[in-house]
């Protein structure tokens, strides 16, 4: 029988500074009001292995075993020491925070940007800055796309 196993990113806010950590391939993002958007995540799959190795993000997320994790946490990992980063958020913004369940269809910082917004545009008036509501949206979207894994979306509105 196999040991269990799960990848883990935990954010935090505080002023306007975002903390965050992560074990697996899960990931956080920034979305600006401003359209700033990035990455605030550092994968540990092999996709990432090969990204740091020169090959470019979309050939590395379209390669065999891409989503293959180096880390995670369980009975039998090697290495449980997260990858930790942080951004001062300079203006209003989106923190996502996901599962490769979403961002398998929309791994570039602003192409989820792009969905958000559509999100946003979709969304009721009372509802447009309505993280759960968004969150929902996201999940629609990846569902839509194939949904062929776990999707997990969490977003919090950041306002220094």
């Amino acid at each position: 029988e196999e040991p269990s196993a799960c990848t883990l990113i935990a954010a935090s806010i505080e002023d306007g500074t975002i903390a965050v950590g992560n074990i697996g391939d899960s990931r956080a993002y920034w979305l600006g009001d401003d359209g700033s958007c990035q990455l605030l995540s550092t994968d540990d799959s092999m996709a990432q292995a090969r990204i740091m190795l020169g090959m470019s993000r979309d050939d590395a997320e379209q390669s065999s075993q891409a989503h293959a994790i180096t880390k995670w946490l369980g009975k039998d990992s090697p290495d449980i020491v997260p990858v930790c980063g942080s951004l001062d958020a300079t203006g209003p913004g989106w923190l996502l925070v996901c599962s490769d369940g979403l961002w398998n269809y929309a791994s570039e910082p602003a192409a989820l940007a792009d969905q958000l917004r559509a999100a946003a545009a979709g969304a009721a008036e009372e509802s447009k800055a309505d993280p759960g509501t968004l969150a929902l949206a996201l999940v629609e979207f990846a569902k839509a796309s194939g949904g062929h894994d776990n999707i997990t979306v969490a977003l919090a509105r950041v306002a220094p």
